[in-house]
């Protein structure tokens, strides 16, 4: 299964609560982003698929480490 796929599939599985931690996570994330000036000249924009990634990277990253 590729990374968007699998991306799409754990979205669809998440509870209201998660959801809600994810929508934090999204805006701290992008408040950072706002506020470290060499990135906020590039307009980036963090959204739920972008945490959600690097979360499942980094699980499945952890996991093959032992």
């Amino acid at each position: 299964m590729d990374k968007q796929n699998e991306t799409r599939r754990v979205m669809m599985t998440l509870g209201d609560q998660a959801i809600a931690k994810l929508d934090h996570l999204v805006a701290e994330n992008q408040r950072e982003l706002n506020q470290n000036l060499e990135l906020a000249k590039y307009n980036l924009k963090v959204n739920k698929s972008n945490i959600l990634e690097a979360m499942l990277f980094k699980n499945r990253t952890i996991k093959r480490k032992d």
